[in-house]
């Protein structure tokens, strides 16, 4: 009998990394970035038509949400790294479904309007991917790569592929309102039921068994800080995670500055993210077996090259070939991330540090689309804007190479000393 309790333990062990990736898998799909802000790319232009507002006006109020979430990852990292995952995003679905239900009846007033989007947004980050991935590296240490890329990377990208098909139809036939009604139940009736059944915190506490979880270790939050590491991983892949999410809400708009249409628009989305859930996975296992983060350059520049061919690309081939370059930029980033932060830092402050850097990335996500639509507004065109995304996504790349190449957690006398 005691001969099976190895056994016994590796099973249940295997089981609840099942059921923890289903539920990560499941949350990133009904996560704020496919079920809020790739839906309000879509009715950006018929809000805008709807109300009589100038599109900067409408985009104006993604650069005040993501000030506000971006205030607001800095504290839930804490609370993350004592209170685990579970309560959090299970308060966050119920909370966001329901702001988003109450969103949907927004009048054309610039105040209500933009207090219940934010609303919205403040309780949707209560359920970001990230929150999910502390789950995900506390109970997988073997693969760890490959189980952040397939939860983050299906979950996300067949929400943002998926949810937006929805949308789209709801939008043809019923308007924005009843859009995100829809989404709204979509959120709370997938989500919920999974997230409380499957989703089980890490134990807090190191284990003896060498098939238990993952034990707390690594860096305090104020030691991460003082390292040039961090920072270095804050512009390398923090820049392109904001530079490239704030394109899902602007993909519709620039395509319909061209003159193309809602549905090619909406293509350019579907193929973005397909290849962005397909290549997270894949980039996963490739972060798994090649340490070094220079390996996640060459994808920052297909993404700039992405960018020119939705700027100038004609036709649908050149449309469906953009949308598959910045998949592969986005998909490398947030597959890299996580696993990036655990790796050098460790799992003791994950929360702090990694959900430090994504406020960082709200802030610049909702900078960007105002500034878009501000040029657009000006001068009817998208050219410059675009140019700029481009240039950062180049700088971002050459970042990558100034980062350690190791694989095992770097302690700060190391980090310390290969800072200096």
């Amino acid at each position: 009998m005691a001969a099976d309790a190895p056994a016994e333990a590796a099973s249940d062990l295997g089981r609840t990394q099942k059921k923890v990736l289903l539920a990560a898998t499941i949350g990133a799909f009904v996560s704020p970035t496919p079920a809020l802000l790739t839906v309000y790319g879509i009715v950006m232009v018929p809000i805008a038509q709807e109300f009589g507002w100038p599109r900067a006006q409408v985009a104006g109020v993604l650069s005040i949400a993501a000030l506000l979430s971006a205030i607001t990852l800095i504290p839930l990292g804490w609370l993350l790294d004592r209170i685990g995952p579970r309560r959090i995003v299970l308060f966050g679905i119920t909370t966001f479904a329901a702001a988003m239900a109450a969103f949907s009846l927004a009048p054309p007033q610039v105040g209500p309007y933009y207090a219940l989007f934010i609303t919205t947004v403040f309780f949707g980050t209560f359920t970001t991917p990230i929150i999910y991935s502390r789950a995900i590296a506390g109970w997988f240490e073997k693969g760890r790569g490959a189980a952040l890329g397939f939860s983050a990377g299906i979950g996300n990208g067949a929400g943002a592929t998926l949810i937006p098909i929805l949308a789209g139809v709801l939008l043809t036939y019923y308007g924005w309102r009843v859009t995100y009604q829809g989404v709204a139940l979509l959120v709370f009736a997938l989500g919920f039921p999974i997230v409380l059944t499957c989703l089980r915190d890490p134990p807090l506490r190191p284990q003896m068994s060498k098939d238990a979880p993952v034990p707390v270790d690594g860096l305090t939050f104020s030691e991460a800080m003082k390292t040039r590491t961090f920072w270095l991983l804050a512009i390398a892949v923090g820049l392109c995670a904001a530079c490239l999410t704030a394109m899902f809400t602007q993909i519709v708009p620039v395509a319909m500055s061209r003159g193309l249409t809602l549905t090619q628009g909406v293509m350019v989305i579907t193929v973005f993210s397909m290849t962005c859930a397909l290549w997270q996975w894949a980039m996963g296992f490739l972060l798994d077996r090649i340490k070094g983060a220079w390996i996640l350059a060459p994808f920052y520049v297909l993404a700039a090259a992405g960018l020119l061919l939705l700027q100038y690309g004609e036709g649908t081939p050149m449309l469906i070939l953009a949308g598959i370059l910045m998949g592969l930029g986005l998909g490398a980033e947030y597959s890299a991330l996580p696993l990036l932060v655990s790796r050098y830092f460790g799992l003791r402050s994950y929360g702090r540090i990694v959900l430090t850097i994504y406020s960082a990335i709200a802030i610049v996500r909702g900078i960007v689309p105002l500034m878009m639509n501000l040029q657009f507004d000006a001068t009817q065109s998208y050219g410059l804007a675009l140019h700029v995304i481009q240039a950062i996504l180049i700088v971002a790349a050459l970042s990558l190479f100034a980062l350690p190449a190791r694989s095992s957690l770097l302690t700060a006398t190391e980090l310390s000393s290969r800072d200096k």
